[in-house]
C-alpha cells in the first residue's frame, strides 16, 4: 500500500493555487513538495499544515492505494532503483505484478532536429541537427550511439527518450517495438517517448 496524493493536486487546481502557493500557505519546503509529487512518505505535521491551509480533511488530500492498482509509470518511479548509469542514460529496474522491467532513460532531451535510428546490428544511434544561422554555410548535425539495449527472458527492456524527437526509424522492426506494438520475443525491446511511457499499460 502506498499513499496517493493525487487529489491534493486536483484540490489546488479547483481553488486557483499552485504548488508555490501551498508552500507560501504552509511554509513546508520545496523538497517535501518534491516527495509529495512522487507519492513518498511525508510527515502527519505536514499533512495536518496542509489541511488546515486548505480548510479541508486528509480524505480530500490523499487516499491508500494498493501497490497492486499502480500504473508502470507510478511503479517505475516508485519503486526504481538506478541499477547503471552512463553520461548518456540511466538504467532503472523494478518489478510490477512479478514482472520484472529495465528502463533505459536518456539524459538529453530530444526535440525537432533530433532523430533516433533503430538499427539492426541492436543499437539506437542518435543524430541531432542544427539549423542554419552564424554565417554557417549548412547545418550542423553530430551523431552518436546513445546505446545497445538489452532484453532478457527475465526482464521487459524499454528504451523512454525524454522530449519530443522529430523521427524515430526502425522501431517495430529489427527487435525494438513501439509503444503499441506487440513484443514478438522476450529479447524485443519497447522504444517510447517520455510522455508515451506515462500512459503505457504494459
Amino acid at each position: 500500500m502506498y499513499m496517493d496524493y493525487t487529489k491534493l493536486w486536483k484540490l489546488l487546481l479547483e481553488k486557483g493555487l499552485t504548488k508555490t502557493d501551498l508552500m507560501k500557505l504552509t511554509g513546508i519546503s520545496s523538497r517535501v513538495i518534491a516527495k509529495l509529487s512522487k507519492n513518498e512518505t511525508v510527515t502527519t505535521d505536514t499533512l495536518a499544515k496542509i489541511c488546515s491551509a486548505l480548510t479541508c480533511d486528509v480524505t480530500d488530500i490523499m487516499a491508500c492505494v494498493a501497490d497492486e492498482a499502480m500504473t508502470l509509470y507510478q511503479s517505475y518511479k516508485r519503486l526504481g532503483s538506478v541499477a547503471e548509469e552512463t553520461e548518456l542514460y540511466k538504467v532503472i529496474t523494478f518489478e510490477q505484478a512479478g514482472q520484472a522491467y529495465r528502463v533505459y532513460l536518456t539524459k538529453r532531451s530530444a526535440n525537432k532536429g533530433t532523430h533516433l535510428h533503430c538499427r539492426t546490428d541492436g543499437s539506437i544511434v542518435w543524430e541531432q541537427l542544427y539549423a542554419l544561422g552564424g554565417g554557417i554555410a549548412r547545418p550542423g548535425r553530430e551523431e552518436y550511439v546513445l546505446m545497445r539495449p538489452k532484453a532478457t527472458k527475465d526482464e521487459i527492456a524499454i528504451v523512454v527518450i525524454k522530449g519530443k524527437p522529430a523521427m524515430m526509424v526502425g522501431i517495430d522492426d529489427h527487435g525494438f517495438v513501439s509503444q503499441k506494438g506487440t513484443r514478438k520475443s522476450e529479447k524485443d525491446i519497447l522504444v517510447m517517448t517520455e510522455a508515451s511511457f506515462k500512459l503505457f499499460q504494459g
